[in-house]
């Protein structure tokens, strides 16, 4: 496990241009880190001596500010437990140059913090009990996200609503065995005169265990719901490629209909258009082709929604025109995990067989429908590499629930049935119960391994 109090920083927003980026820091002597890189307004850090103030800034002197000038900045501090990591927290507010964020985490580093592992903020928030593991693992969805639905239901859990659920129904059953431990406890003490009451427990046992059972099947429920919902979401197969090289005839090909504009000039494509690519068995379709403006056209609008349906790609077509110079660039903006598939558009024109082409590439032509087969066969390859839809996180936690209600009916059906003197066998179903306890204290995290904890938060961006 990493030391909760090494000082730490990381860049928190993503490395591209913005108006704004964050980088964050945390742990022991985060106080002199922040005096010796910025100069704080007011009185200084004091200011936020309650935390999650905003303070006004500028770099210091030395190293940052005669290279950068005086820079504002915003620095919003936790000084101490109260934070959300449970410990100093500082997020710095700074314009949205990169370089300028790598020249900070530089100058914290040479000032005694280490860049931040993957995941290492959201551990400490957890080891604090700032999260529970439910909104830890909410986090790394929410960065992951790649659907309105997914994001939706990643921003719930990240909320709490779930845990809060579970670990109601968690303290019930802890109340509950305490309670049967009582009884196993003083067991010699019971005579046949105390029957009536031990049947009143009994009960009374039964009525919760049943509103138990209700809840743990209500987040089960919810739980398939969106599991359906994402896996009934088919892939999304994007065309990436320059603008004017046939991308939009392709996709009509494919499709076996006009569905996209087509013209003989660049920008024709202004929105992404899909459509469901036919199942050459006869069966429903596998996913959804996507076109797209090419990348590099005009158009600020066009540009943006290029890049927002390459980021939400599974696979992408990389497209070139056949008597052109291939450009690989524009694979870099696709998500790491999107499989790729090269192809060469306007294979019928006489150029065509001159130009260097990738090995592997597959060559195409809508004009004389040919390639076609071939782009559609290595698509459907693609998808069968492709992991399951729907979050690992909510697979962990649906099979932590279903053991939990699987703990508590095996409660409920030894309270009912009972021995024959209509006294249930408190030793089994304490048993039981523990069974359900430690399995929601696994989905949540109040018992789980440290290898576990470990798998969890490395797959965190670092910064998170």
């Amino acid at each position: 496990m990493w030391n909760p109090d090494d000082l730490i920083v990381a860049p928190a927003t993503v490395g591209r241009g913005a108006a704004r980026a964050i980088v964050r820091l945390s742990g022991a002597g985060l106080a002199g880190l922040l005096e010796r890189l910025f100069r704080v307004s007011g009185r200084g850090l004091a200011d936020s001596a309650a935390g999650g103030r905003l303070l006004e800034a500028v770099l210091a002197p030395d190293p940052l500010l005669l290279e950068w000038g005086a820079v504002p900045v915003g620095i919003i501090y936790w000084p101490g437990p109260t934070g959300p990591t449970g410990g100093p927290l500082a997020e710095v507010q700074l314009p949205g140059s990169p370089l300028l964020v790598d020249a900070v985490v530089a100058a914290a580093c040479g000032q005694g913090a280490r860049l931040a592992r993957g995941g290492e903020f959201s551990l400490r928030a957890f080891l604090a009990g700032r999260l529970d593991l439910l909104q830890a693992e909410a986090v790394l969805a929410v960065v992951e996200a790649r659907s309105p639905t997914e994001l939706s239901a990643a921003l719930d859990r990240m909320a709490g609503g779930v845990g809060r659920q579970l670990e109601l129904v968690r303290g019930a059953l802890l109340d509950q065995i305490a309670d049967l431990n009582a009884v196993i406890d003083f067991s010699d003490e019971t005579g046949p005169e105390a029957i009536p009451l031990a049947a009143a427990f009994w009960s009374r046992l039964d009525a919760s265990l049943a509103a138990a059972a209700g809840e743990l099947s209500a987040v089960a429920g919810r739980l398939e719901t969106r599991n359906a919902s994402a896996r009934g979401q088919l892939p999304r197969v994007v065309f990436v490629g320059p603008p004017n090289i046939g991308k939009s005839s392709l996709f009509n090909a494919l499709l076996g209909r006009a569905a996209a504009l087509v013209a003989d000039e660049a920008g024709t494509t202004r929105d992404w258009i899909e459509g469901p690519l036919p199942d050459p068995a006869g069966g429903p379709p596998r996913c959804l082709l996507v076109d797209v403006a090419g990348v590099g056209s005009a158009g600020d609008q066009a540009t943006a929604a290029a890049l927002a349906e390459m980021l939400r790609a599974d696979v992408a077509i990389l497209c070139c025109d056949a008597g052109g110079e291939w450009l690989p660039e524009a694979g870099s903006l696709l998500p790491a995990q999107c499989q790729r598939i090269e192809c060469l558009t306007r294979a019928d024109r006489p150029h065509a067989a001159f130009a260097p082409r990738p090995a592997g590439a597959i060559a195409t032509s809508s004009l004389l429908q040919t390639g076609l087969e071939e782009l559609q066969q290595a698509v459907l390859r693609a998808l069968e590499s492709l992991p399951p839809r729907g979050s690992p996180a909510t697979l962990r936690l649906q099979v932590g629930v279903a053991a939990a209600l699987e703990g508590v009916e095996e409660a409920r059906r030894l309270v009912t049935q009972g021995s024959p003197a209509g006294v249930a066998d408190e030793v089994l179903v304490a048993s039981a119960l523990l069974r359900a306890i430690e399995s929601l204290g696994e989905v949540t995290g109040a018992e789980i391994g440290t290898d576990i904890i470990d798998r969890v938060f490395s797959r965190h961006c670092i910064g998170k």
